[in-house]
């Protein structure tokens, strides 16, 4: 009886660990496997934050130097109309003193006029003519200055309008605003084995050794002789008439 007991117990535990160890091997691979697939969902998550905080400094630099360039191009483009201001300035100063000289020149060619001739048509017509060139010098003294400040004008339009497409080119060429992209889908993480699988397997390895157990006592209990068992087979061997009692009789004779 021990040792189908013991064969049993040795089936049993064979299957038992069997199971534990499919069990914990499955296990294993379960966790390598979402280790793996959370350790690459870190990376992509890593990798796009990077991307996106570059694309971000880059950007700033870029609107940084966009804006420095505007105001780079606004001084110039002041400068320009200072300039502009100040050479009128200069010109309407230099009239100005211009038209005291000949105001004063106007002064003394009438006093002249008037202490050299003498009262009639003549002195009349020559006072009239020095009035007269001196309103034209003075007329044309205006002329220029509007003209030169219509000139002005027209370039500090030009001025302008270059300011405007250098804008406009730094504006086209800035890159477009930076945008999050999307982020990685979270990986599916896999099933490994469950503990009622592990209870079964064990289960299983239980049933399985009390079969082995159940098997050894039958096949102990039961001996195929000519087809015969149990009590017939052994009576078949030693019983009267059997080979075995003729042959022990034939000793004790010879005795």
């Amino acid at each position: 009886m021990v040792l189908p007991v013991l064969l049993g117990l040795a089936t049993a535990a064979t299957g038992a660990m069997s199971a534990i160890g499919n069990y914990q091997q499955g296990r294993a691979q379960t966790d390598a496997t979402n280790l793996s697939r959370r350790n690459q969902y870190r990376d992509q998550l890593t990798l796009k934050q990077f991307r996106e905080q570059r694309e971000a400094a880059l950007y700033r630099q870029e609107i940084a130097d966009y804006e420095g360039n505007l105001f780079e191009t606004e001084r110039e483009l002041n400068k320009s109309f200072t300039r502009l201001d100040k050479r009128a300035a200069e010109r309407y100063g230099q009239a100005a003193f211009a038209d005291v000289d000949r105001e004063r020149k106007l002064t003394q060619s009438l006093g002249q006029i008037q202490t050299q001739m003498g009262a009639g048509g003549s002195r009349s017509r020559a006072l009239a003519l020095a009035r007269g060139a001196a309103g034209m010098d003075e007329a044309l003294m205006m002329d220029n200055l509007l003209r030169a400040r219509m000139a002005d004008m027209d370039q500090a339009r030009d001025f302008t309008d270059q300011a405007n497409n250098y804008r406009r080119r730094l504006f086209t060429g800035l890159s477009p605003v930076p945008m999050a992209g999307p982020t990685p889908t979270a990986p599916m993480m896999q099933q490994g084995p469950s503990m009622l699988s592990l209870i079964g397997g064990l289960g299983s390895a239980a049933i399985g050794g009390l079969s082995a157990g159940m098997s050894a006592q039958a096949g102990m209990t039961k001996i195929n002789t000519g087809g015969q068992s149990g009590v017939n087979a052994f009576k078949s061997v030693t019983g009267s008439g059997s080979p075995l009692s003729n042959a022990y009789r034939n000793f004790l004779r010879a005795k």
